[in-house]
């Protein structure tokens, strides 16, 4: 019995043994690490749309009309009519790669004047921080993998770029003179949009 007793109190004391700075160091890393996990929350699209969904899935939570294409190792779905996007409408453009969705588009081709670009870059720069300066030539690498010289580099002008906490990166662009769009790359995607192979360079 006294055995079981002197167990139980050194048990007790290495419980709670170490100095208290330690303690509290320890609960503040807990703290730290629970409020990091928190922060960086997977990206959701509108209706609760995630990446790697596949398209029967984006079809099923979309619920309006779309057409389906595909092309090698990717398919797309492409909104039948405009939808609302902010205080605007656009057509809308989901991008799979082997039945993963990857990337996303909104564009925007009616009454796209300078004004409404700039209140969607205030926008996003409410939801993401601050822009910072998009290169035209990696824009058109990822539309590349999709859509074989869709953009000329030429056209691309303005553009933003924006990374939000997932690491999912949101482009801002006019495409060409009169019409813009909105760019979503999921961060699985790998690369640079340059369509090379840049694994362990």
């Amino acid at each position: 019995m006294k055995r079981i007793a002197v167990l139980l109190l050194c048990v007790i004391l290495i419980c709670f043994s170490g100095t208290p700075a330690a303690a509290e160091s320890g609960s503040t890393a807990s703290i730290r690490d629970l409020v990091i996990t928190e922060e960086k929350k997977p990206f959701s699209f509108r209706n609760g749309i995630a990446w790697a969904m596949n398209p029967q899935q984006v079809a099923l939570i979309e619920n309006i009309p779309m057409k389906q294409s595909s092309s090698s190792e990717w398919s797309v779905l492409i909104s039948e009519s405009p939808v609302q996007v902010s205080r605007f409408s656009a057509d809308l453009v989901y991008m799979f790669k082997q039945d993963a969705l990857r990337m996303i588009t909104y564009e925007f081709t009616k009454d796209c004047s300078t004004l409404n670009f700039q209140y969607l870059t205030g926008a996003l720069c409410s939801l993401y921080g601050d822009n910072k300066a998009a290169s035209p030539a990696s824009i058109k690498g990822w539309m590349d993998l999709v859509y074989q010289n869709y953009y000329h580099p030429d056209l691309i002008q303005q553009a933003s770029e924006w990374t939000a906490e997932d690491g999912t990166r949101i482009f801002l662009y006019y495409f060409r003179q009169d019409a813009y769009a909105i760019l979503y790359v999921c961060p699985q995607s790998g690369g640079n949009g340059s369509g090379y192979d840049t694994n362990g360079l």
